[in-house]
């Protein structure tokens, strides 16, 4: 278990309206992000909590929009990734 904050629950509270838009994508797009590790049985992004994995799921859930993804997409971008 680790003691980083977790990107899943924080994209939850942004799709609550609990944080501000620019704030939360700014965020994300700044996330800590761990290096996904493949694992076969698990066909979902559910088993590890910081990856750019958990941010499509998001997407595929309703909970970022398409315009977020691209706005995290050119954040992440000028960070490198």
């Amino acid at each position: 278990m680790t003691d980083k904050q977790s990107l899943r629950d924080y994209i939850d509270r942004y799709a609550a309206g609990e944080i501000p838009r620019d704030e939360a994508l700014a965020t994300i797009a700044a996330w800590d992000f761990e290096e996904e590790w493949f694992d076969p049985t698990h066909t979902a992004p559910t088993h590890q909590d910081n990856t750019l994995a958990v941010v499509n799921q998001g997407r595929g859930l309703g909970k970022l929009t398409a315009e977020d993804i691209e706005v995290i997409r050119e954040l992440l971008k000028r960070r490198g990734l």
